[in-house]
């Protein structure tokens, strides 16, 4: 076989390997919250490789909860925020909650599917998936304004898995970058609670390492720069 038969069997090949999610139109519904309730809950079905996403609007400084009910145990979601396609939330890597304060102000996609194994078996998933957002963007440093981290020890507990998750979106805040930019480690507990070692890479400014914390009951308290440069 010559070369040019090579290159063209290696790109049969290639073609059959995509995944069917590929070409499966990611299905989109918009919840709806009941007049005065800032929760809602949707029933809904997958099966093989079907994708939901569920959009919800809100703004930046607001905190999102999110929660899923299944009967598969390979079922996840990922919380994707306005206008990109980069999880700030990964299901499959931290469990069935996302709870978080939101960077950006639009809609975010809470999207639901099946891990690419049960989805290549043709596998079904039932489920309860519950969506919550404040009713109003938190304050800002001392003039009220959206965006900025609540008072210490305010909000409602973050799980020890949605820890990293909730470190990397007030820290991308704290140091103007994207989560993409931020980096984690584990989670650690500590005698007040827990805490969570990063850095952001700031491009020319430079790398700034700092610490998440959180109290007894897992209640975010700050992001704490521990070296000169970062504050």
């Amino acid at each position: 076989m010559n070369w040019k038969h090579g290159t063209i069997a290696a790109a049969v090949a290639a073609a059959a390997a995509i995944p069917a999610v590929a070409q499966t139109p990611i299905k989109n519904e918009r919840v709806q919250f009941p007049r005065g309730a800032s929760s809602a809950t949707v029933r809904g079905t997958i099966r093989g490789y079907e994708t939901v996403d569920y959009i919800v609007g809100a703004r930046a400084g607001q905190s999102m909860s999110v929660s899923l009910k299944t009967t598969s145990k390979s079922a996840y979601f990922n919380v994707l925020p306005p206008r990109s396609q980069e999880a700030v939330f990964n299901g499959s890597l931290a469990g069935g909650r996302f709870d978080g304060r939101l960077q950006y102000s639009g809609d975010y996609r809470v999207r639901v599917y099946l891990m690419r194994n049960a989805a290549r078996r043709g596998e079904r998933a039932i489920y309860n998936l519950t969506v919550a957002v404040n009713s109003r963007p938190g304050g800002g440093p001392g003039n009220g304004g959206p965006g900025a981290p609540g008072p210490i020890r305010s909000g409602a507990p973050v799980s020890s898995g949605n820890m990293p998750a909730f470190c990397r979106g007030e820290a991308s805040r704290q140091y103007g970058v994207r989560p993409a930019y931020i980096t984690t480690g584990r989670v650690v507990a500590n005698r007040g609670g827990s805490v969570i070692d990063g850095s952001a890479d700031q491009g020319r400014n430079g790398i700034k390492r700092f610490r998440c914390r959180f109290d007894g009951r897992g209640r975010f308290i700050d992001v704490m720069a521990i070296n000169r440069d970062g504050v």
